[in-house]
């Protein structure tokens, strides 16, 4: 049997209570893990994971230390150099609606009681060999758990997560091998969230019309923001890539938006109705190259 051995792992706990974080950090020192940082307030966290650049990270989420937007922000890039490092939330009870907050973020797994060290040991144990692969979609990056799809879907596409729990506990890769990895993953998930993104705008825009349609200005608003956000991030990882073109593109159908989501004026029916027209043609500039391209409408 390989003996594991964590030393190498780089660790960060973060935890609002002083006296969990101590325990907790000196339970994994004794068993081998040597690397531990810790942190206890929330809004300095995403510093600390620029600054420690850890492997693993050991995060609270409750209602009054709600860590899952920050979760989501590391498996989509937005925080960390690494998205792929394995993350564990510690929920102080089980709380459906926390649970599900974990899951919709990325996390890995979730511990509870969160004090107890030995758990974290064997989580990881777990993940030598034994964690999911990960799911890319337009508003989701993280560890797929779907068991089933719908009949006509097509089956979502993941990729294999470069996995520090294992290759640095039995020594199977060195650091800067495994950075090479994550790097290599990380074209990959831009790609499939670019292409996603092209997808994803057009439904928006789509949906929208229908919005305005049905509910006037008030109903499109959230659509408007969705939407907003879809092409700031397809801008942000089209940079310096063969989809650069589509930035222009991109970037004029967000001004258009902002007007649109304006609480302080009426949007005219001529801004809404060329959305799908914008949003076509940024999804032509992405699939322009390819055999398959977007359908035209």
């Amino acid at each position: 049997m390989v003996k594991r051995a964590y030393q190498e792992l780089r660790t960060l706990i973060a935890l609002p209570d002083p006296a969990a974080r101590k325990t907790l950090r000196k339970s994994l020192q004794d068993e081998g893990l040597l690397h531990c940082r810790e942190i206890g307030e929330l809004p300095a966290l995403a510093e600390k994971i620029g600054q420690a650049d850890p492997d693993l990270l050991l995060v609270q989420l409750d209602d009054d230390w709600n860590s899952g937007e920050l979760i989501r922000h590391i498996r989509h890039g937005q925080t960390a150099a690494n998205p792929f490092m394995v993350i564990i939330a510690l929920l102080p009870a089980a709380v459906p609606a926390l649970v599900g907050r974990v899951i919709e973020a990325g996390a890995d797994d979730l511990l509870l009681p969160a004090w107890l060290g030995r758990l974290v040991m064997d989580r990881l144990d777990n993940f030598v060999h034994g964690r999911k692969p990960f799911l890319v979609t337009h508003d989701y990056v993280g560890p797929e758990r779907r068991s089933f799809h719908r009949e006509g879907e097509p089956v979502p596409a993941t990729i294999d997560a470069p996995n520090p729990v294992q290759w640095l506990s039995i020594g199977k890769e060195d650091r800067a091998a495994f950075r090479k990895k994550v790097s290599q993953a990380l074209e990959l998930v831009n790609l499939r969230k670019i292409k996603s993104h092209g997808t994803q705008l057009r439904r928006l825009a789509d949906q929208i019309v229908v919005a305005f349609a049905k509910g006037g200005h008030e109903a499109t608003l959230p659509l408007v923001r969705s939407l907003m956000d879809t092409a700031d991030d397809l801008v942000r990882r089209a940079a310096d890539t063969e989809f650069a073109p589509a930035i222009e593109l991109a970037t004029g159908l967000r001004t258009l938006c902002e007007r649109l989501a304006r609480e302080d004026r009426a949007p005219r029916q001529e801004e809404i109705s060329v959305l799908p027209s914008l949003a076509d043609a940024v999804g032509n500039a992405l699939y322009w190259h390819e055999k398959d391209p977007l359908p035209v409408r």
